[in-house]
């Protein structure tokens, strides 16, 4: 397979990173001030520069300096910034219909993306779509389609979860710091421990540990640690995205599988981030042949249009009748377009299988780095989906601080983002046609900012 990138990235692109001034430039710091007057702090703004345009794996901000991208747009971008074929759809589809009355008509592309989705679906097993604005839509639509179907109430989720800052996405998303003056949150959701091996919630080693964080599951949480037995669904990502980009043991999926089998529950796989390519398989529950009842997927599903969806099996999306969830805007025109367009650029150029050969060559060159580097103490992921865990120090695995990282890397021209339950883990996660010179490229302006780092830390070999 070729590993250069695609011929229609602009030719500004195939050059990132290229800063022209020091960021944040004079035009950035413009539209900086004016932001802070009138936009809402919620947002992060991890990087101080405004976007003006992108293309393929390379951003560029107002006053032309070029990055290169190792985020995705946080996953979103899969099949590049601006591929060509979802821009034309987007650009088609507008000038004939934007909203397409979903809730009230019948909308091709609607039916076509849901005939796709079906067919796509781990084991060609989920059937049926209903279509929303984001991931955490996804999630609400879930959640409240598992306790339409069981009759039931609580919920399983995980300890290091996100599933979305809203409502019951929230409050089944675990970390303390979301969630803070959002409170009280409905009482019935129940929160196991995932396998995150490298710190093991009971200092245990795999394999000898058999998965004891499952068996402590099924033992102690369901038997004895609070549900009624009116469980409706566990909901579980499949490779943990904000939690730090963990990769659960080979049999942790399956294991789920046959619990919720066991007690009637449904399982509910929130591939919003790792789905489509991500990490080399078009879901990664394909990676265990693991068949939810209900998949939820967003961010790459839109190809950078709001869009989000859960995919269920028939029998289970059969329960809703008419008027049982809704969204004015779901299954809209514009999302349909570059979705269904989206979707197809990853199936057809074989994204995921480019994800999985470059994966296995970064995994490759991040541990050569994590050997020459004491606070580098993890390196996991699958396909193009890799976190790099900081430390302080290798044996107590204290976490370190990164965000004087993060800015070396942006002042050298490298976009890369965070996550971790303890905020110290690096994601490599840039859009799937990267090519593998881009990709080394970003992996050496990364050791240099850990360089740079541990000898302002005195730490010397």
């Amino acid at each position: 397979m070729d590993m250069s990138l695609p011929d229609w990235v602009e030719s500004w692109a195939r050059n990132a990173p290229d800063l022209k001034v020091p960021p944040p430039g004079p035009k950035s710091k413009e539209i900086i001030a004016k932001d802070r007057l009138y936009v809402s702090d919620a947002y992060d703004r991890l990087f101080q520069f405004t976007m003006k345009k992108a293309s393929g794996s390379a951003v560029m901000d107002a006053d032309g300096n070029v990055y290169l991208d190792f985020s995705s747009g946080i996953s979103v971008m899969n099949a590049g910034w601006s591929n060509p074929r979802v821009t034309a759809a987007i650009q088609e589809q507008a000038a004939d219909l934007a909203h397409s009355m979903a809730n009230d008509a019948y909308f091709d592309k609607e039916a076509e993306f849901a005939e796709l989705l079906a067919r796509i679906s781990p084991g060609g097993a989920l059937q049926s779509s209903f279509f929303g604005n984001s991931g955490a839509e996804g999630v609400e639509a879930a959640v409240k389609l598992s306790r339409y179907y069981t009759k039931g109430s609580e919920h399983i989720a995980f300890m290091g979860s996100y599933h979305g800052r809203v409502g019951n996405a929230l409050a089944i998303t675990s970390r303390v710091k979301l969630k803070y003056g959002h409170g009280p949150f409905p009482p019935g959701v129940f929160f196991a421990p995932y396998p995150y091996c490298y710190r093991c919630w009971f200092k245990q080693e795999y394999p000898a540990c058999d998965l004891l964080c499952v068996d402590y599951l099924q033992n102690a949480i369901l038997n004895f640690g609070g549900p009624s037995g009116s469980v409706a669904s566990l909901i579980v990502e499949p490779l943990q995205g904000e939690g730090g980009y963990i990769v659960p043991p080979k049999e942790f999926m399956p294991r789920l599988r046959r619990l919720c089998d066991d007690r009637g529950v449904l399982l509910v796989a929130d591939e919003v981030q790792c789905g489509l390519g991500r990490t080399g398989e078009t879901w990664e529950c394909d990676s265990t042949d693991t068949v939810p009842d209900i998949l939820i997927t967003g961010k790459a599903l839109g190809g950078g249009v709001p869009l989000g969806a859960i995919v269920a099996k028939k029998e289970v999306m059969s329960a809703w009748r008419p008027g049982s969830h809704s969204s004015t805007f779901g299954g809209n025109g514009l999302s349909m377009a570059s979705g269904l367009a989206h979707v197809n650029e990853i199936l057809d150029e074989k994204l995921a299988e480019r994800s999985r050969i470059l994966g296995i060559h970064a995994l490759k060159r991040l541990n050569e780095v994590k050997e020459n580097h004491d606070i580098i103490g993890d390196v996991r992921g699958k396909g193009l989906m890799i976190g790099v865990e900081m430390v302080k120090n290798r044996d107590t695995k204290d976490p370190l601080l990164v965000p004087e990282i993060q800015g070396l890397m942006w002042r050298k021209g490298l976009l890369m983002i965070t996550s971790g339950m303890h905020g110290n883990v690096f994601r490599i996660a840039p859009p799937l046609i990267i090519s593998q010179d881009q990709l080394d490229l970003g992996i050496n302006l990364f050791e240099k900012a850990v360089e740079e780092t541990e000898k302002r830390m005195g730490i010397l070999r």
